[in-house]
């Protein structure tokens, strides 16, 4: 049997999210809801403690979409969210790179 873990156990249906604040947005608004909201873990936040830019959050694919139809339907150029998968970053491109 392969092993899992702990946190995949407990929330097999839910996977990570980057939500940005755009425009210099009030992330914390956002940090605010997610609180007192049991379907947002946030796992990390970015950027400095009293303006963050970026949270981390786990929540499932069913969320993101209702968050991003939210955000999409709420934002103004002065308060804008946006949400996307969290992604692994990769140094280089997939293809072969000349570092010279």
């Amino acid at each position: 049997m392969p092993e899992t873990s702990s946190a995949t156990q407990a929330m097999p249906d839910k996977a990570r999210f980057l939500v940005h604040a755009a425009l210099g947005a009030p992330l914390n608004d956002f940090l605010t809801v997610a609180a007192t909201d049991p379907e947002i873990a946030v796992v990390d936040v970015i950027g400095p403690r009293d303006r963050p830019h970026t949270a981390v959050v786990e929540i499932s694919p069913d969320k993101a979409r209702l968050l991003d139809q939210h955000f999409r339907l709420t934002g103004t150029p002065s308060h804008q969210l946006t949400i996307e998968p969290d992604r692994p970053l990769s140094m280089f491109d997939s293809g072969a790179a000349d570092p010279f």
